[in-house]
């Protein structure tokens, strides 16, 4: 039973350990995203897909308007 005890303590202070010393640099910021390419990767491909569907939209109503 004292070394289920012991062995908590440790756990416990080891992962405050790991708490305090969190990845923030000196000015108190978070540090950049992981993925911060990959996320604007997929933003500019949401912009394109808009523009493409506008541009289809588009195409489709001057073919209804023309009689197609």
């Amino acid at each position: 039973m004292n070394r289920l005890y012991l062995r908590l303590t440790l756990l416990l202070a080891l992962g405050l350990l790991l708490i305090g010393c969190s990845s923030q640099d000196d000015e108190g910021g978070v540090k950049e995203h992981v993925w911060k390419d990959q996320v604007e990767a997929i933003d500019k491909a949401r912009e394109v897909e808009n523009v493409l569907k506008d541009a289809a939209g588009k195409q489709k109503k001057a073919a209804q308007d023309s009689g197609y």
